[in-house]
């Protein structure tokens, strides 16, 4: 029992007070729709089982009687197809006197009527003779007909339609089940009866009840009644596409509503005598019960919500918001606040809530503060490890070229070099354009060339690209490191292209040259190197470029490396839309994140 007791406390201890009231009202309110769906299913089966039964048994009958007046004309048939003066009629005798052949005549067709009368069923009884061309009928229309005599002889019976409702034959002939071909047979019999013998039974079956029965064989049109005939169309293109037993019963829908449908096929025809009964019809008195139950149940519940949401509305609601207000400060959502006014105790805790979010959200502003200056000064202290590099270099060139008494040379580079510092020290801004960017380069390899004259450089930026906004001296170490690498180490003529890149994911600068290039280890080798921290054999430029690049944007911008079409290195510069400084509300939610711990320490 204590098991049993700890067990429900922490199955419903999470559950909040709305869930507990609602099931508790299905608690009360199940078992009495469970009860009495119960014995209300019962008794539907119950009805369905005794229409069942009751419909098999009235088909059952009505497919007996069928099959006992059908053999009954099978056997008449044969009688005729034993008979003596039958054999004696189609015998070939060609010295029988024509009053002798008269008299046989009559006598065959006076049997056929007789033995035609014993049915309760309109029929005809036909003799073919082939051997003396001539066809007798029980109703005296007996015309010879060498497609019928001739046509295709079967012991079973077949169904032909025509204009008149169509008909059921048999033939019979004699030697009984010996094969031989159509013109030696001596006598042939056709026993047939119309369909209408069918229909009228059908009537008969059909009352003054609810039944609607008719006859229905694969593949053929069904004999029916003039009921509904709408309705045994579609009911028969149902039977069509299923798999029928000798009988049984089937619930098939038919314009929306079930129907009971039972099936007998006949013994001698092979034909099924189906019937169908609406069971909405039939349970009507029932469904209407249930309903009416089911009414009050609904009105019962109806009630119980309605106190369940007043009850939510006054006391769940407000406790979870405020649940939410809490999850939303633990996220780092300080500026969210709660508006709701329940008009009870909640609102002071309300109130209360709010005052603290303002709180803490103005100590975390001031930590959010700080932290962008701190990445401010931290851009600015990797940007200042670039300038030295490039100036060192610069005075070197300079330097040559007054050795060699190129005075024209080294005042075009100094003022080039002057140009350059004067954009590279304007440190107020750590952002720039693609343009200023590249009139830097351009200002740079016209120093480069004027140094050695053996090399030429090529543009091809989008200008829509002109206008994006980039770090400064993102671009310069990447050309200066194709001047050393490609033009000087090797010692022939260079080329140096840059090119740009509008992509779905960003945007790309591609700088390649027509250096010795690097083989694959080599590329892995420094594509590894640019996730290293920064060490005395690491290259300065390339992995501040890098750097700075994956901190200013995401991620997923940096440098990449691969060989050039133009036999060199290619490097390929990264980067997405926004820029850090652009996306301060990431940086402020990455601040945010860690808002308890910053707090504490400021304090």
């Amino acid at each position: 029992m204590w098991k049993l007791r700890r067990g429900l406390r922490d199955l419903f201890g999470e559950w909040n007070i709305f869930k507990k009231i609602v099931l508790l009202i299905v608690c009360l309110l199940l078992p009495v729709v469970l009860l009495y769906s119960y014995t209300n299913g019962v008794s539907v089966e119950v009805i369905e089982k005794e229409l069942r039964d009751s419909n098999l048994k009235r088909l059952s009958f009505v497919t007996t009687q069928m099959d006992n007046i059908v053999d009954q004309l099978s056997i008449l048939s044969l009688i005729v197809s034993k008979d003596a003066s039958v054999k004696a009629f189609g015998q070939k005798e060609t010295h029988r006197e024509a009053y002798e052949q008269l008299r046989l005549q009559e006598d065959v067709v006076g049997k056929l009527i007789l033995l035609s009368a014993a049915s309760s069923w309109s029929n005809r009884l036909t003799v073919y003779f082939p051997n003396v061309r001539q066809a007798l009928a029980s109703d005296g229309y007996g015309i010879y007909d060498e497609a019928e005599a001739s046509g295709p002889l079967s012991m079973q019976w077949s169904y032909r339609p025509d204009a008149g409702g169509g008909y059921f034959v048999k033939r019979i002939w004699e030697p009984l089940l010996v094969e031989k071909r159509p013109g030696t047979l001596e006598s042939i019999v056709e026993a047939r009866f119309p369909a209408a013998n069918l229909t009228a039974m059908l009537a008969d079956f059909r009352g003054d009840g609810n039944a609607n029965p008719f006859f229905y064989s694969p593949g053929m049109e069904p004999i029916a009644g003039p009921q509904r005939p709408e309705m045994t169309s579609e009911l028969v293109a149902e039977l069509s596409a299923r798999q029928l037993g000798p009988s049984g019963h089937q619930v098939i829908r038919l314009g929306g509503e079930p129907y009971l449908v039972s099936y007998v096929q006949s013994k001698s025809l092979g034909w099924y005598a189906v019937d169908y009964v609406p069971i909405k019809q039939v349970l009507s008195p029932i469904i209407r019960s249930r309903n009416g139950f089911y009414a009050s149940i609904a009105l019962l519940l109806a009630m119980g919500v309605t106190v369940a949401v007043v009850l939510y509305r006054q006391v769940q609601l407000p406790i979870r918001l405020l649940l939410r207000g809490v999850g939303k400060l633990q996220s780092g959502a300080f500026s969210h606040r709660l508006h709701y006014r329940p008009n009870n105790e909640f609102d002071y805790l309300f109130a209360k809530f709010n005052e603290m979010a303002a709180e803490i959200q103005r100590l975390l502003e001031k930590v959010y503060l700080e932290k962008i200056r701190f990445r401010e000064a931290k851009l600015k202290q990797l940007q200042s490890q670039i300038n030295p590099h490039f100036l060192s270099n610069s005075m070197f060139f300079i330097k040559n070229m007054i050795e060699i008494g190129d005075t024209q040379a080294a005042t075009t580079m100094i003022l080039n070099l002057a140009e350059y510092y004067r954009y590279m020290t304007n440190l107020e801004h750590t952002m720039t354009t693609l343009a200023e960017e590249l009139k830097l380069i351009e200002n740079y390899l016209t120093i480069q060339n004027l140094r050695m004259e053996r090399f030429h450089y090529e543009l091809d930026i989008p200008p829509s690209m002109l206008k994006l906004r980039i770090p400064r001296l993102m671009i310069q170490p990447i050309v200066e490191n194709a001047i050393v690498h490609a033009v000087e180490k090797t010692g022939r003529y260079g080329i140096i292209r840059i090119s740009g890149l509008v992509g779905p994911d960003g945007f790309r600068i591609t700088v390649d040259d027509n250096g010795n290039g690097m083989s694959e280890q080599e590329l892995a080798a420094l594509r590894r190197t640019m996730t290293l921290p920064l060490g005395q054999e690491t290259g300065c430029g390339l992995w501040n470029v890098h750097q700075r690049l994956n901190f200013q944007f995401d991620e997923r911008s940096g440098l990449s490396f691969s060989p050039s079409p133009l036999g060199g290195l290619r490097v390929a510069i990264r980067w997405s839309g926004k820029a850090q400084d652009e996306r301060s509300g990431e940086a402020k939610s990455d601040v945010e994140g860690r808002g308890a711990d910053a707090a504490t320490a400021n304090g």
